[in-house]
């Protein structure tokens, strides 16, 4: 799946507008709502003067007007009625019971079903998803739910495939996260798809210095640590017993009973990466923990992790992270509050 770029290359007046559309009520969490649209209007921004001028935001509940919800905030709203299109609709979480909101509000179905037959794109936020699934086109898709709503989820929507195990699912232009701490990993990336990877790595050095791993649909993002194949388990526990220096494929290999192509085959399919790309990202996980912990330098750092070169470790941890290690390092402590103020 590819998203259609946020373009803002071409000169203002030519720019696409790029319509946002949020459905609101009285049930609605707000931190759902507010943390995409801050985002979004940060990269919006990062992109100049022109950028912000061509994003358009707007919220939409049954009456529109003024709209107050569970935490006291009052939103400004426009009638559902008034939702004609929209380049990106999102749905917030609920607070507390999702059937409610589904008696209540059956405009949002509606309007959840006319937006999504459009394949535009779709972001659901916690138990927001089911409003999604009550339209019926998420059958035999992938979806994810809050927690709390695993079991009431799947036993009312027994034809979509519940993921319980990622935080974030992807279903063709239909992304869901669990929970309000997943929306950031995945604005960074839609930012990144939106706007450009400058954006997302501005975006993500602003909302979140102390780097958080971001969400990526493809292969080469966060390797899956939970999967059935008890052999690959074993090659990732020696892999991680000394990053310094990894066993040789072919002498693993041997010593579980495999072939050295079944056993790159295998891990690939279990963990999404390939055995050098795990590797890589639990040396640059590595390398994080230490800069975070320790006052090793960079070069003892990469020497610790295996990454011997300093310039190739400092290179390789910049395309991951956004940030030199010594920037990374100066962004993560100065986040870091003192036991006792009064001694500063």
């Amino acid at each position: 799946m590819r998203i259609t770029p946020y373009n803002m290359t071409i000169t203002p007046n030519t720019a696409p507008l790029f319509r946002i559309a949020a459905l609101t009520h009285e049930d609605m969490l707000a931190s759902s709502l507010t943390l995409p649209l801050e985002i979004l209007t940060g990269a919006a921004q990062a992109l100049g003067r022109a950028g912000r001028q061509r994003l358009s935001i707007d919220c939409f509940s049954q009456m529109g007007g003024p709209l107050t919800i569970q935490s006291g905030l009052t939103l400004a709203t426009k009638p559902a009625t008034e939702l004609i299109e929209a380049d990106l609709l999102i749905i917030p979480a609920i607070w507390r019971q999702p059937q409610r909101v589904l008696r209540r509000h059956p405009e949002h179905i509606a309007l959840i079903d006319q937006h999504v037959s459009t394949s535009k794109l779709t972001i659901s936020v916690g138990s927001g998803s089911f409003l999604l699934a009550e339209t019926g086109r998420m059958k035999g898709r992938t979806m994810t739910t809050h927690w709390q709503w695993f079991d009431a989820f799947a036993h009312r929507y027994p034809r979509v495939r519940l993921e319980r195990r990622q935080l974030i699912t992807q279903s063709d232009n239909v992304f869901c996260v669990s929970s309000v701490n997943s929306v950031a990993d995945l604005m960074v990336y839609l930012c990144g798809e939106l706007f450009s990877p400058r954006v997302a790595r501005h975006i993500e050095n602003q909302f979140s210095p102390e780097i958080r791993q971001r969400f990526s649909p493809s292969p080469v993002g966060t390797p899956r640590d939970l999967h059935h194949d008890e052999l690959i388990a074993d090659v990732q526990t020696e892999l991680n017993r000394d990053l310094r220096a990894a066993p040789a494929m072919s002498a693993l290999a041997s010593q579980l009973g495999v072939s050295t192509r079944t056993l790159i085959r295998r891990f690939k399919s279990a963990t999404g990466v390939s055995i050098g790309q795990y590797l890589q990202r639990r040396r640059l996980d590595e390398a994080q923990a230490l800069l975070r912990r320790t006052n090793l330098s960079i070069t003892e750092v990469g020497v610790a992790v295996g990454l011997h070169d300093a310039s190739h470790f400092s290179r390789m941890f910049r395309e991951q992270t956004g940030l030199t290690p010594s920037a990374f390092r100066t962004a993560v402590r100065d986040k870091s509050f003192a036991a006792n103020p009064s001694q500063h």
